[in-house]
């Protein structure tokens, strides 16, 4: 054995084994991940310091954890441990993405995850991968809510639900994707798929397990996540109760799932990439959620109490003193040389092509500032310029990465746009792009990126009143004129809010089968080194008035 590798097993088996054995306890050491979105390589912590980025060990390092776990509690017959992945596994990576899946199928084998759900992002490439993945991993995908199409049947590559035996404890874990992936995912990847609302079937599969299966406990895992502003979020939970509304027809998230099921005790979620470094405990219910910050950077580890004679949840330890989540320092989670070499041929595979430079930039290309950021300013200015347009916009969360001063490379642009998005112009009026605007100004909205306008908007007024002022290359909109737009064929879809994109007339969109990070290189060849800034495009006023030609406007 590795010798550093040894201190990380003495570490763990220090925290873990210094309780009594037989103290009326069971312990259940539940070790989760989500959103890995393929970044099981070595990399630097770029959220941390994306100049001098501390080294992150990747899969190898959680395979380092999960060991040391997994041989500090071989020994105790009280304690036992359960690793699963809450979805959202492969896309976005240039190592998962060029090799098709193929090596977060080798990480989640390799360390003999329990449990792996799907999320939207398993259908980026339709259907058929994620099918295989289900095939090619050491058990199917577990997932209650992803239907054949016009059946009852579930479609026949997941299984709702699997039970396991730990440490005395039966426990039931059930799966489910959002169903959001019907809006997130493009129709034809996902043609003949139904993906049914969440509590209702995992309701039903909870209700066998216990009444037939005879589980102690279940656990839910979801492609649903955390809020970023849980008081916020909760106080409107609770007003959209008191306004009469029914939580459980329109889940909004975790939370919501977590207020209204009853009898799952645990959730493990994704999708959000929040982390929460104490668990989310609902008020009412008491249900645990739990969820950390995706991409690789961590993972999660909670020590469940079960009382021995009854086998209910009594109460969770953090293993560590900053709580629930671990974050996979290289120094301080040394790789596993395993796992290492397992995944090493896939690395290897695509690096050589991922090193070359594209560009530079003068400044730290972020994403700080949303509507208004270095990262979205520069990559729609790329896209406007690529096909000649008045207008361009994306949706912010489609930008994966920020990126340092210095040298681009083919690698770091593929981290930025790991999708493969294409470039669709369309011809749009500016009732159409005021639209747009009313739409992602709220508050609390997906944000948006744009280039070749400036705008000011109320984000606390209501729909159709929220953009004050509005103009386009210089000049303020004419609603009735129609401007050449440029924006990317997953918005085009109705994705990101934007539904009524996909109702606009055939005849006048023009998909050019561009890549996004096509023009973003194409871009940076003519004009680097690059110095994007932040200005004024983006202003937020409250309470204001609108602008005399936006005074009459309306917006359907």
């Amino acid at each position: 054995m590795d010798r550093r590798l040894g201190f990380c097993i003495a570490l763990v088996a220090a925290c873990l084994g210094s309780r009594a054995a037989a103290d009326d306890i069971i312990r259940l050491d539940l070790i989760w991940t989500n959103d890995i979105h393929g970044h099981v390589a070595p990399e630097g912590a770029n959220f941390m310091n994306p100049n001098f980025p501390p080294p992150l060990g990747g899969g190898a390092s959680a395979a380092a954890y999960v060991q040391a776990v997994r041989e500090a509690c071989e020994n105790l017959p009280d304690e036992a441990v359960l690793l699963v992945d809450a979805g959202d596994t492969w896309q976005g990576a240039p190592e998962r993405t060029l090799t098709e899946g193929a090596v977060v199928e080798e990480y989640f084998n390799a360390l003999a995850y329990d449990a792996v759900i799907p999320g939207n992002h398993e259908f980026d490439k339709g259907k058929e991968l994620a099918i295989r993945m289900s095939h090619e991993m050491r058990q199917k995908f577990v997932c209650a809510n992803i239907f054949k199409a016009g059946t009852d049947s579930l479609v026949d590559w997941v299984e709702p639900y699997r039970v396991f035996e730990r440490a005395g404890l039966r426990i039931g874990v059930i799966g489910a994707d959002t169903p959001g992936t019907e809006h997130m995912a493009f129709a034809e990847h996902i043609a003949g798929l139904d993906f049914r609302p969440i509590v209702p079937e995992v309701e039903k599969w909870r209700d066998h397990l216990y009444n037939v299966e005879h589980v102690d406990v279940v656990f839910l895992v979801v492609h649903e996540g955390l809020p970023f502003d849980p008081e916020q979020t909760w106080k409107a939970l609770q007003a959209r109760q008191a306004a009469g509304e029914d939580i459980r027809d329109e889940v909004q998230g975790a939370m919501d799932i977590a207020h209204v099921l009853e009898g799952v005790p645990v959730i493990v979620a994704g999708h959000t990439h929040r982390g929460y470094r104490d668990p989310w405990i609902d008020p009412v219910t008491h249900t645990m959620v739990l969820e950390t910050f995706g991409n690789g950077s961590s993972l999660g580890h909670v020590i469940l109490k079960f009382d021995r004679a009854t086998k209910q949840m009594i109460g969770y330890e953090s293993p560590r003193r900053d709580g629930v989540l671990v974050t996979l320092f290289e120094d301080e989670w040394w790789p596993q040389g395993q796992m290492a070499e397992r995944l090493k041929p896939y690395f290897d595979k695509v690096r050589a092509g991922l090193d070359v430079k594209v560009g530079s930039s003068r400044v730290e290309l972020t994403r700080r500032g949303s509507s208004n950021s270095p990262m979205g300013n520069f990559v729609t200015e790329c896209m406007r310029v690529a096909q000649n347009g008045d207008f361009a916009f994306t949706n912010t969360g489609g930008l994966r990465a920020d990126l340092p001063m210095g040298d681009i490379t083919v690698g770091e642009l593929m981290r930025v746009e790991p999708f493969g998005n294409a470039l669709v112009v369309v011809d749009m009026s500016g009732r159409d792009i005021l639209r747009i605007f009313e739409r992602k100004s709220s508050r609390g909205s997906s944000g948006i990126a744009f280039s070749g306008a400036k705008v000011v908007v109320d984000p606390d007024a209501p729909f159709g009143s929220r953009v004050l002022e509005l103009t386009i290359a210089g000049q303020p909109v004419d609603l009735d004129r129609t401007y050449r737009v440029v924006t990317t064929d997953y918005l085009m879809e109705g994705n990101s809010g934007l539904d009524f994109l996909a109702q606009i007339d055939p005849d006048t969109i023009d998909y050019t089968m561009q890549l996004v990070r096509a023009a973003i290189t194409r871009y940076l060849e003519e004009h680097s080194p690059v110095r994007p800034i932040v200005d004024d495009r983006w202003r937020e006023k409250r309470g204001g008035t609108r602008a005399a030609y936006l005074a009459a406007a309306s917006v359907p």
